[in-house]
Protein backbone atom coordinates (compact mmCIF):
# COMPACT_ATOMS: atom_id res chain seq x y z
CA UNK A 1 0.00 0.00 0.00
CA UNK A 2 1.26 3.28 -1.21
CA UNK A 3 1.30 6.62 1.61
CA UNK A 4 -1.84 7.99 -0.03
CA UNK A 5 -3.95 4.56 0.49
CA UNK A 6 -2.83 4.28 4.22
CA UNK A 7 -4.19 8.04 4.88
CA UNK A 8 -6.99 7.76 3.10
CA UNK A 9 -8.00 4.58 4.89
CA UNK A 10 -6.79 5.98 8.11
CA UNK A 11 -8.99 9.21 7.53
CA UNK A 12 -12.29 6.97 7.40
CA UNK A 13 -14.42 8.04 10.11
CA UNK A 14 -14.75 4.45 11.92
CA UNK A 15 -10.76 4.01 11.53
CA UNK A 16 -10.52 7.99 13.15
CA UNK A 17 -12.89 6.59 15.80
CA UNK A 18 -10.33 4.44 16.92
CA UNK A 19 -7.21 6.39 16.24
CA UNK A 20 -9.13 9.13 18.83
CA UNK A 21 -9.79 6.37 21.63
CA UNK A 22 -6.15 4.95 21.33
CA UNK A 23 -5.03 8.44 21.24
CA UNK A 24 -6.98 9.59 24.96
CA UNK A 25 -6.34 5.79 26.38
CA UNK A 26 -2.57 6.54 25.64
CA UNK A 27 -2.91 10.05 26.77
CA UNK A 28 -4.64 9.75 29.80
CA UNK A 29 -2.32 7.04 30.69
CA UNK A 30 0.38 9.25 31.32
CA UNK A 31 -1.47 10.78 33.93
CA UNK A 32 -2.57 7.47 35.29
CA UNK A 33 1.26 6.00 35.55
CA UNK A 34 2.33 9.50 37.40
CA UNK A 35 4.69 8.92 40.01
CA UNK A 36 3.75 10.29 43.32
CA UNK A 37 4.25 13.93 43.81
CA UNK A 38 7.05 13.58 46.53
CA UNK A 39 9.05 12.02 43.62
CA UNK A 40 8.12 14.42 40.62
CA UNK A 41 11.53 15.43 40.15
CA UNK A 42 10.70 18.20 37.39
CA UNK A 43 8.22 19.82 38.97
CA UNK A 44 10.12 19.23 42.45
CA UNK A 45 13.09 21.51 41.22
CA UNK A 46 10.77 23.91 39.60
CA UNK A 47 8.56 24.16 42.91
CA UNK A 48 12.06 24.52 45.02
CA UNK A 49 13.99 26.74 42.84
CA UNK A 50 11.27 29.33 42.64
CA UNK A 51 10.44 28.96 46.69
CA UNK A 52 14.40 29.19 47.43
CA UNK A 53 13.38 32.80 45.11
CA UNK A 54 11.37 33.81 46.97
CA UNK A 55 12.19 33.62 50.30
CA UNK A 56 15.47 35.66 48.78
CA UNK A 57 18.27 32.56 47.90
CA UNK A 58 20.08 31.97 44.93
CA UNK A 59 18.22 28.92 43.88
CA UNK A 60 21.51 28.40 40.95
CA UNK A 61 23.67 28.02 43.68
CA UNK A 62 22.20 27.13 46.79
CA UNK A 63 21.48 23.24 47.99
CA UNK A 64 17.62 22.85 47.32
CA UNK A 65 18.08 19.62 49.28
CA UNK A 66 16.50 21.07 52.41
CA UNK A 67 13.54 23.49 51.06
CA UNK A 68 12.76 20.22 49.29
CA UNK A 69 12.41 18.37 52.34
CA UNK A 70 10.19 21.34 54.21
CA UNK A 71 7.80 20.78 51.42
CA UNK A 72 7.35 17.18 51.12
CA UNK A 73 9.28 16.57 47.98
CA UNK A 74 12.29 14.58 47.15
CA UNK A 75 14.75 16.73 45.65
CA UNK A 76 17.06 13.59 44.25
CA UNK A 77 20.00 14.54 42.15
CA UNK A 78 18.57 18.03 41.05
CA UNK A 79 19.86 20.00 43.64
CA UNK A 80 20.18 23.42 41.72
CA UNK A 81 17.92 25.37 39.67
CA UNK A 82 18.53 25.22 36.14
CA UNK A 83 16.09 27.65 34.67
CA UNK A 84 15.87 31.08 32.81
CA UNK A 85 15.17 33.59 35.91
CA UNK A 86 12.32 34.60 33.94
CA UNK A 87 10.76 30.82 33.76
CA UNK A 88 10.92 31.17 37.35
CA UNK A 89 9.76 34.85 37.86
CA UNK A 90 6.73 32.95 36.61
CA UNK A 91 6.83 30.01 38.53
CA UNK A 92 7.16 31.99 41.92
CA UNK A 93 3.23 32.62 42.18
CA UNK A 94 3.10 28.79 41.89
CA UNK A 95 4.44 28.51 45.69
CA UNK A 96 1.80 30.55 47.16
CA UNK A 97 -0.39 27.43 47.19
CA UNK A 98 0.67 23.77 48.56
CA UNK A 99 2.29 21.57 46.12
CA UNK A 100 -0.70 19.41 45.22
CA UNK A 101 -2.71 22.31 44.42
CA UNK A 102 0.15 23.98 42.21
CA UNK A 103 0.87 20.83 40.41
CA UNK A 104 -2.57 20.52 38.98
CA UNK A 105 -1.88 24.44 38.45
CA UNK A 106 0.63 24.29 36.62
CA UNK A 107 -0.70 21.27 34.67
CA UNK A 108 -3.81 22.91 33.66
CA UNK A 109 -1.45 25.54 32.30
CA UNK A 110 0.06 22.85 30.33
CA UNK A 111 -3.22 21.58 29.16
CA UNK A 112 -4.77 24.82 27.93
CA UNK A 113 -1.36 25.32 25.89
CA UNK A 114 -1.28 21.81 24.62
CA UNK A 115 -5.18 22.70 23.47
CA UNK A 116 -4.11 25.75 21.46
CA UNK A 117 -1.06 24.28 20.04
CA UNK A 118 -2.89 21.67 18.26
CA UNK A 119 -5.66 23.92 17.51
CA UNK A 120 -3.59 26.42 15.48
CA UNK A 121 -1.58 23.91 14.11
CA UNK A 122 -4.80 21.74 12.24
CA UNK A 123 -6.41 25.06 11.57
CA UNK A 124 -4.84 25.50 8.27
CA UNK A 125 -6.37 26.55 4.50
CA UNK A 126 -6.53 23.83 2.51
CA UNK A 127 -6.37 21.14 5.30
CA UNK A 128 -10.20 19.27 5.06
CA UNK A 129 -11.84 18.15 8.40
CA UNK A 130 -10.95 14.77 8.64
CA UNK A 131 -7.14 15.06 8.02
CA UNK A 132 -7.37 17.98 10.97
CA UNK A 133 -9.03 15.19 12.98
CA UNK A 134 -6.48 12.97 12.35
CA UNK A 135 -3.58 15.20 12.63
CA UNK A 136 -5.18 16.07 15.96
CA UNK A 137 -5.20 12.79 17.52
CA UNK A 138 -1.66 11.89 16.20
CA UNK A 139 -0.19 15.14 18.07
CA UNK A 140 -2.18 13.72 21.22
CA UNK A 141 -0.48 9.99 21.04
CA UNK A 142 2.88 11.43 20.09
CA UNK A 143 4.96 9.87 23.12
CA UNK A 144 6.73 12.58 23.87
CA UNK A 145 3.54 14.64 24.66
CA UNK A 146 2.86 12.72 27.24
CA UNK A 147 6.05 12.35 28.30
CA UNK A 148 6.00 16.04 29.10
CA UNK A 149 3.02 15.64 30.94
CA UNK A 150 4.85 12.89 32.91
CA UNK A 151 7.27 14.93 34.29
CA UNK A 152 5.35 18.22 34.56
CA UNK A 153 7.65 19.53 32.24
CA UNK A 154 7.22 22.98 29.97
CA UNK A 155 7.63 22.17 27.10
CA UNK A 156 3.87 22.50 25.80
CA UNK A 157 3.95 25.90 26.78
CA UNK A 158 6.67 26.37 24.39
CA UNK A 159 5.47 24.22 21.62
CA UNK A 160 2.32 26.91 22.04
CA UNK A 161 4.53 30.03 21.97
CA UNK A 162 6.14 28.64 18.96
CA UNK A 163 3.53 27.51 17.03
CA UNK A 164 1.11 31.09 17.89
CA UNK A 165 4.30 33.07 16.27
CA UNK A 166 4.46 31.01 13.32
CA UNK A 167 0.61 31.78 12.65
CA UNK A 168 1.71 35.31 13.40
CA UNK A 169 4.28 35.27 10.62
CA UNK A 170 1.63 33.68 8.19
CA UNK A 171 -0.69 36.43 8.61
CA UNK A 172 2.02 39.15 8.01
CA UNK A 173 2.20 40.25 12.06
CA UNK A 174 5.70 40.26 12.80
CA UNK A 175 5.65 42.49 15.62
CA UNK A 176 3.52 39.87 17.47
CA UNK A 177 5.75 37.14 15.73
CA UNK A 178 8.81 38.69 17.40
CA UNK A 179 7.47 39.43 20.75
CA UNK A 180 6.35 35.95 21.06
CA UNK A 181 9.45 34.67 20.33
CA UNK A 182 11.39 36.91 22.40
CA UNK A 183 8.57 35.55 25.14
CA UNK A 184 9.64 31.72 24.26
CA UNK A 185 13.58 32.57 24.75
CA UNK A 186 13.17 34.23 28.16
CA UNK A 187 11.93 31.37 29.46
CA UNK A 188 13.25 28.30 27.76
CA UNK A 189 16.90 30.14 26.43
CA UNK A 190 16.78 27.62 23.23
CA UNK A 191 13.99 29.44 21.05
CA UNK A 192 16.64 32.60 21.01
CA UNK A 193 18.13 30.64 17.99
CA UNK A 194 15.20 31.55 16.01
CA UNK A 195 16.44 35.04 15.84
CA UNK A 196 19.06 33.90 13.11
CA UNK A 197 15.65 32.91 11.25
CA UNK A 198 14.23 36.27 11.25
CA UNK A 199 18.09 37.66 10.45
CA UNK A 200 18.95 35.68 7.63
CA UNK A 201 15.08 35.84 6.05
CA UNK A 202 15.50 39.86 6.09
CA UNK A 203 12.45 40.11 8.36
CA UNK A 204 13.88 43.02 10.15
CA UNK A 205 11.01 44.13 12.49
CA UNK A 206 10.25 40.99 13.89
CA UNK A 207 13.65 40.99 14.32
CA UNK A 208 13.74 44.20 15.85
CA UNK A 209 10.39 43.49 18.29
CA UNK A 210 12.25 40.28 19.47
CA UNK A 211 15.51 42.08 20.36
CA UNK A 212 13.62 44.71 22.15
CA UNK A 213 11.10 42.15 23.56
CA UNK A 214 14.36 40.34 24.90
CA UNK A 215 16.21 43.29 26.92
CA UNK A 216 13.00 44.80 27.89
CA UNK A 217 11.82 41.16 29.55
CA UNK A 218 15.91 40.49 30.80
CA UNK A 219 15.65 44.42 32.29
CA UNK A 220 12.14 43.52 34.18
CA UNK A 221 14.22 40.23 35.67
CA UNK A 222 16.79 42.21 36.53
CA UNK A 223 14.98 45.26 38.55
CA UNK A 224 13.22 42.61 40.20
CA UNK A 225 15.92 39.97 41.23
CA UNK A 226 19.08 42.03 41.08
CA UNK A 227 21.75 41.80 38.28
CA UNK A 228 23.71 39.17 40.10
CA UNK A 229 20.68 37.05 40.74
CA UNK A 230 20.47 36.93 36.75
CA UNK A 231 23.63 36.47 35.96
CA UNK A 232 23.80 33.56 38.79
CA UNK A 233 21.79 31.46 35.78
CA UNK A 234 25.57 30.72 34.16
CA UNK A 235 26.03 28.46 37.24
CA UNK A 236 22.71 26.97 36.60
CA UNK A 237 23.48 26.35 33.00
CA UNK A 238 27.11 25.20 33.91
CA UNK A 239 25.40 22.65 36.62
CA UNK A 240 22.86 21.04 34.10
CA UNK A 241 25.01 20.57 31.46
CA UNK A 242 27.90 18.74 33.16
CA UNK A 243 29.28 15.69 32.73
CA UNK A 244 26.40 13.64 34.97
CA UNK A 245 23.75 15.01 32.83
CA UNK A 246 25.44 14.53 29.55
CA UNK A 247 26.38 11.01 30.07
CA UNK A 248 22.66 10.45 30.55
CA UNK A 249 20.95 9.03 27.02
CA UNK A 250 18.12 10.18 27.81
CA UNK A 251 19.63 14.03 26.59
CA UNK A 252 19.65 13.91 23.00
CA UNK A 253 21.22 17.00 21.87
CA UNK A 254 24.72 17.15 19.68
CA UNK A 255 26.64 18.36 22.17
CA UNK A 256 25.95 15.16 24.96
CA UNK A 257 25.79 12.44 22.12
CA UNK A 258 29.36 13.53 20.43
CA UNK A 259 30.55 13.58 24.35
CA UNK A 260 28.80 9.98 25.05
CA UNK A 261 30.75 8.15 21.57
CA UNK A 262 33.82 10.33 22.43
CA UNK A 263 33.72 8.47 26.19
CA UNK A 264 32.91 5.00 24.66
CA UNK A 265 35.53 5.36 22.46
CA UNK A 266 38.47 6.72 24.17
CA UNK A 267 37.37 6.53 27.96
CA UNK A 268 36.04 9.27 30.40
CA UNK A 269 39.99 10.88 30.18
CA UNK A 270 39.89 14.30 31.95
CA UNK A 271 42.98 15.54 30.44
CA UNK A 272 42.97 18.58 28.66
CA UNK A 273 44.20 17.39 25.02
CA UNK A 274 40.98 14.67 25.76
CA UNK A 275 38.90 17.76 26.46
CA UNK A 276 39.81 19.84 23.89
CA UNK A 277 39.36 17.45 21.22
CA UNK A 278 36.20 16.75 21.80
CA UNK A 279 34.95 20.16 22.39
CA UNK A 280 36.30 20.56 18.92
CA UNK A 281 34.00 17.39 17.60
CA UNK A 282 30.99 18.78 19.32
CA UNK A 283 31.44 22.66 17.33
CA UNK A 284 32.40 20.84 14.05
CA UNK A 285 29.04 19.18 14.47
CA UNK A 286 27.52 22.29 15.23
CA UNK A 287 28.89 24.10 12.74
CA UNK A 288 28.31 21.53 10.07
CA UNK A 289 23.76 21.80 11.31
CA UNK A 290 24.27 24.86 11.13
CA UNK A 291 25.87 26.11 8.16
CA UNK A 292 23.11 23.38 6.33
CA UNK A 293 20.27 25.10 7.99
CA UNK A 294 21.63 28.45 6.48
CA UNK A 295 22.03 27.18 3.23
CA UNK A 296 18.75 26.16 3.43
CA UNK A 297 17.31 29.17 4.37
CA UNK A 298 19.72 31.80 2.05
CA UNK A 299 18.19 30.08 -0.87
CA UNK A 300 14.54 30.72 0.34
CA UNK A 301 15.27 34.80 0.53
CA UNK A 302 13.22 36.82 -1.13
CA UNK A 303 10.40 34.40 -0.99
CA UNK A 304 7.12 33.70 1.23
CA UNK A 305 8.49 30.80 3.83
CA UNK A 306 6.15 28.14 1.91
CA UNK A 307 4.43 26.02 4.93
CA UNK A 308 6.55 27.24 7.40
CA UNK A 309 9.00 24.72 5.83
CA UNK A 310 12.43 27.25 6.78
CA UNK A 311 10.70 28.29 10.43
CA UNK A 312 10.24 24.82 10.74
CA UNK A 313 13.90 23.69 10.33
CA UNK A 314 15.04 26.44 12.70
CA UNK A 315 13.40 24.12 15.41
CA UNK A 316 14.68 21.32 14.58
CA UNK A 317 17.82 22.63 14.77
CA UNK A 318 17.40 24.57 17.90
CA UNK A 319 16.91 21.30 19.54
CA UNK A 320 20.11 19.76 17.95
CA UNK A 321 22.55 22.39 19.21
CA UNK A 322 20.98 23.23 22.40
CA UNK A 323 24.13 22.55 25.21
CA UNK A 324 21.32 19.85 26.61
CA UNK A 325 18.29 18.83 25.44
CA UNK A 326 16.30 16.12 27.32
CA UNK A 327 13.81 13.47 25.32
CA UNK A 328 10.67 15.44 26.15
CA UNK A 329 11.59 18.53 23.93
CA UNK A 330 10.98 16.29 21.36
CA UNK A 331 7.34 17.41 21.52
CA UNK A 332 8.66 20.62 19.80
CA UNK A 333 8.87 18.34 16.81
CA UNK A 334 5.28 18.25 16.05
CA UNK A 335 5.57 21.55 14.49
CA UNK A 336 7.66 20.50 11.52
CA UNK A 337 5.72 17.34 11.86
CA UNK A 338 2.10 18.90 11.03
CA UNK A 339 3.98 21.03 8.62
CA UNK A 340 5.12 18.27 6.45
CA UNK A 341 1.86 16.12 6.63
CA UNK A 342 -0.46 19.46 5.75
CA UNK A 343 1.88 19.86 2.72
CA UNK A 344 1.99 16.42 1.72
CA UNK A 345 -2.02 16.39 1.48
CA UNK A 346 -1.83 18.88 -0.89
CA UNK A 347 0.99 17.40 -2.43
CA UNK A 348 3.40 19.80 -1.85
CA UNK A 349 6.03 18.06 -0.12
CA UNK A 350 8.80 15.33 -1.12
CA UNK A 351 7.68 11.93 -0.12
CA UNK A 352 11.63 11.67 1.41
CA UNK A 353 10.61 14.06 3.91
CA UNK A 354 7.57 12.59 4.71
CA UNK A 355 8.23 9.20 5.38
CA UNK A 356 11.34 10.81 7.45
CA UNK A 357 8.99 12.31 9.90
CA UNK A 358 7.30 9.54 9.52
CA UNK A 359 10.25 7.01 10.93
CA UNK A 360 11.05 9.73 13.24
CA UNK A 361 7.36 9.62 15.30
CA UNK A 362 7.36 6.09 14.85
CA UNK A 363 11.09 5.98 16.68
CA UNK A 364 9.96 8.37 19.29
CA UNK A 365 7.05 6.43 20.33
CA UNK A 366 9.47 3.17 21.43
CA UNK A 367 12.96 5.01 22.10
CA UNK A 368 12.60 5.53 25.95
CA UNK A 369 11.11 1.99 26.78
CA UNK A 370 13.76 0.42 24.34
CA UNK A 371 16.73 2.79 25.99
CA UNK A 372 15.35 2.24 29.81
CA UNK A 373 15.08 -1.91 29.14
CA UNK A 374 19.01 -1.57 27.38
CA UNK A 375 19.70 0.12 30.70
CA UNK A 376 17.95 -1.94 33.41
CA UNK A 377 18.67 -5.22 31.42
CA UNK A 378 21.87 -5.12 29.12
CA UNK A 379 22.23 -7.83 26.56
CA UNK A 380 25.21 -10.02 26.46
CA UNK A 381 26.71 -7.89 23.49
CA UNK A 382 26.41 -4.86 25.75
CA UNK A 383 28.60 -6.86 28.28
CA UNK A 384 30.93 -8.02 25.97
CA UNK A 385 31.28 -5.08 23.59
CA UNK A 386 30.39 -2.12 25.71
CA UNK A 387 32.29 0.52 23.20
CA UNK A 388 30.51 -1.57 20.32
CA UNK A 389 27.65 -1.09 21.48
CA UNK A 390 27.21 2.39 23.01
CA UNK A 391 25.08 3.58 20.23
CA UNK A 392 22.33 1.02 21.27
CA UNK A 393 21.55 3.49 23.82
CA UNK A 394 21.00 6.41 21.61
CA UNK A 395 17.92 6.24 20.12
CA UNK A 396 16.50 9.44 21.65
CA UNK A 397 19.61 11.07 19.40
CA UNK A 398 18.13 9.08 16.23
CA UNK A 399 14.79 10.49 16.78
CA UNK A 400 15.77 13.72 16.56
CA UNK A 401 18.20 14.07 14.13
CA UNK A 402 15.77 11.98 12.15
CA UNK A 403 13.37 15.10 12.59
CA UNK A 404 15.53 17.70 11.72
CA UNK A 405 16.51 15.54 8.17
CA UNK A 406 12.60 15.07 7.71
CA UNK A 407 12.28 19.38 8.10
CA UNK A 408 15.49 19.61 6.20
CA UNK A 409 14.55 18.00 2.92
CA UNK A 410 11.05 19.44 3.63
CA UNK A 411 13.01 23.00 3.16
CA UNK A 412 14.77 22.03 0.40
CA UNK A 413 12.62 20.12 -1.31
CA UNK A 414 10.27 22.66 -1.92
CA UNK A 415 8.17 22.45 -5.24
CA UNK A 416 6.60 25.08 -7.69
CA UNK A 417 3.17 25.89 -8.07
CA UNK A 418 3.40 23.61 -11.44
CA UNK A 419 5.74 21.10 -10.19
CA UNK A 420 3.06 20.81 -7.30
CA UNK A 421 0.47 19.04 -9.48
CA UNK A 422 0.09 15.74 -11.13
CA UNK A 423 1.02 15.31 -14.67
CA UNK A 424 -2.55 13.42 -15.14
CA UNK A 425 -3.65 16.72 -13.54
CA UNK A 426 -2.12 18.97 -16.59
CA UNK A 427 -3.31 16.83 -18.56
CA UNK A 428 -6.82 16.59 -17.37
CA UNK A 429 -6.71 20.76 -16.87
CA UNK A 430 -4.40 21.13 -20.71
CA UNK A 431 -8.29 21.41 -22.27
CA UNK A 432 -9.87 24.30 -20.03
CA UNK A 433 -6.94 26.51 -20.36
CA UNK A 434 -6.69 26.56 -23.87
CA UNK A 435 -10.25 27.84 -24.14
CA UNK A 436 -9.13 30.36 -21.42
CA UNK A 437 -6.15 31.44 -23.13
CA UNK A 438 -7.83 31.75 -26.48
CA UNK A 439 -5.25 28.96 -27.97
Amino acid sequence: MNGERIAAMLRRPAMLALIWIAALWRFIGAFTHLPPLAHRLDFANYYDSALALRYGLDPYTTNLTAIGNRVGFETGPLIHASETPALLLCLEPLTLFPPAAAFWIWISLNLVALAVAIYLLVRRPGLDASTGWLLGALILAFYPVGWNFFWAQSQALTMALLVIAMRALEDEHEATAGLIIAIAGLLRAFPFLLLGYFALRRNWRALKFAIAGAIGGALVAVAILGFAQCFSFLNGAKYVADRDRMIFPFVISVAPFVSRMFWALFGESSSLAANWFRQTAIVAVDVLILTMTIRATLVGVGRRDDNSRIYSLWIGTSLLVSPIAWHHYLVLLVIPFVQIAGAAAQNRASRRALWMAVGSYLLASVSVPITYRLLARPTAFQLAFPTLSAPLLETGFYTLLMGYVAAYWFAVDLKSDVQAVEPRDLIERAPNVMKVTGS
